[in-house]
């Protein structure tokens, strides 16, 4: 039935594709209305939070989404056991289920995927989607390839594999159903582990697609370009931290051959985006998700997950519309997920006023011959800029050039006053913890 299932909503979506802009808006308001009614009606948490603001039932058709209060990470988790019409789940259950199922592809009461958040805001997240939500959840994820087909193919991953994280789920469960016939074989690669032990089974498994964290797969491109590494892939699918632009040139001139996505995705939602080559942009599942885009935050609104309805959930995540209307889908058009961060640093300026780089500004910040950088804020008045440089240039030249564009990034927010330290270092590593990667770190 699940494989069935996920075919179903499989052409289905693709149908969606081809609707104007107009509808495609229309269509996620009736959604956006569905699911409002039955978080109201069905999940303790919204009734009791929405009546406390004055909302009522028979307003909720009418009533702007922007006058809905905002929920958040820490509303929910203070909350848990209130946000699920099944009542067996509880915030204790399903710790003790992480705890004693480290399995990704393991189920909660053998019906539920629980994912968990990294914890990066200092606050753990847990997140549950049915098996109906997750097979729209593996259907909807087939936009990422501009040519997807059921061939048969050998895929790899690189990432933090040791626990529920949203990648290594979503990438492991087709073995648990009849989708498991269209991998011809599959590997893994922890990213906590040496990366350097996995080339020669890499060699030797020559994947057809290769996905993970960019921080990863930019690793294994270093490999490749030194010949340690010779693998071909036909796709390679970036997620789970921002594909920088430094990072995304990389790739492409180490594997020209392969098409490069980029997927959005949340623990709060596995479907959220995608950009690819051929589509010009990134590109919002509007049809699946209700963003509301602000200038340091976005609002997110869920419109797939009935087990655990998340309506106008706070993200840190920091997007940009684009200015281009005219896209090759009916679906809002975004600069590159560059804010997936959820920390600003803040300096106090000439003027002796508390200011923030926008993080936008630090992660597209691009030089010849950096291969990758890292913000450390000491203090209020002091940053260190670290920098891997492309052992082909001069790096005395590499850090000039990061001084002059760093110093032009101060001058126009008026802080002349901030010092810094361009500092080469060899490598800079992931955090322990998560095997991501930061961009900022605030020491």
């Amino acid at each position: 039935m699940s494989f069935l299932r996920t075919v179903y909503y499989y052409y289905s979506l693709r149908k969606n594709l081809n609707y104007s802009r107009k509808k495609i808006l229309a269509l996620r308001e009736k959604k956006f209305r569905k699911i409002l009614k039955y978080a109201y009606r069905k999940i303790p948490f919204y009734k009791d939070f929405y009546a406390s603001y004055g909302i009522k039932e028979n307003m909720l058709q009418e009533i702007p989404i922007y006058e809905l209060p905002t929920i958040n990470k820490n509303i929910m988790i203070d909350n848990f056991d209130k946000f699920f019409k099944d009542n067996q789940i509880t915030k204790n259950k399903v710790e003790d289920f992480l705890k004693n199922n480290p399995n990704p592809t393991s189920l909660l009461y053998d019906k539920y995927h629980v994912i968990h958040s990294s914890g990066s805001t200092g606050t753990v997240g847990y997140y549950l989607y049915s098996e109906k939500e997750w097979d729209f959840i593996k259907a909807i994820s087939t936009r990422m390839f501009s040519n997807f087909t059921l061939k048969r193919k050998k895929y790899a991953f690189i990432g933090a594999v040791d626990g529920h994280y949203a990648a290594i789920s979503l990438f492991l469960s087709p073995l648990n159903g009849p989708e498991k016939l269209f991998y011809k074989d599959y590997m893994v690669m922890d990213i906590n582990k040496p990366i350097k032990t996995y080339l020669k089974k890499l060699n030797e498994f020559q994947p057809d697609n290769l996905t993970g964290y960019p921080y990863g797969i930019r690793s294994l491109a270093t490999f490749q370009s030194k010949g340690l590494l010779n693998i071909h892939p036909e796709v390679i699918v970036c997620g789970g931290e921002p594909l920088l632009k430094n990072v995304e040139q990389f790739l492409k001139e180490v594997w020209k051959d392969a098409e490069i996505v980029d997927s959005y995705a949340t623990s709060e939602s596995l479907a959220m985006g995608a950009s690819r080559e051929d589509l010009k942009g990134m590109y919002i599942y509007d049809d699946a998700v209700y963003l509301e885009i602000k200038e340091n935050k976005t609002i997110l609104t869920n419109l797939y997950n009935y087990t655990q309805p998340i309506i106008r959930y706070e993200l840190t995540d920091i997007l940009k519309k684009s200015k281009d209307d005219e896209g090759e889908w009916p679906f809002t058009m975004i600069e590159k997920i560059t804010g997936r961060t959820e920390i600003i640093p803040f300096f106090i300026n000439e003027n002796g006023e508390k200011d923030g780089i926008h993080p936008l500004v630090i992660a597209e910040f691009f030089v010849k011959g950096v291969a990758k950088f890292q913000f450390v804020q000491r203090n209020q008045s002091f940053f260190v800029f670290k920098i891997v440089v492309s052992q082909k240039e001069r790096s005395d030249k590499i850090v000039e050039d990061v001084r002059n564009k760093l110093t032009d990034i101060l001058e126009k927010k008026k802080m002349k006053n901030v010092n810094f330290e361009v500092k080469v270092v060899e490598d800079i590593k992931s955090d322990e913890k998560t095997g991501k990667y930061k961009l900022i770190v605030i020491e």
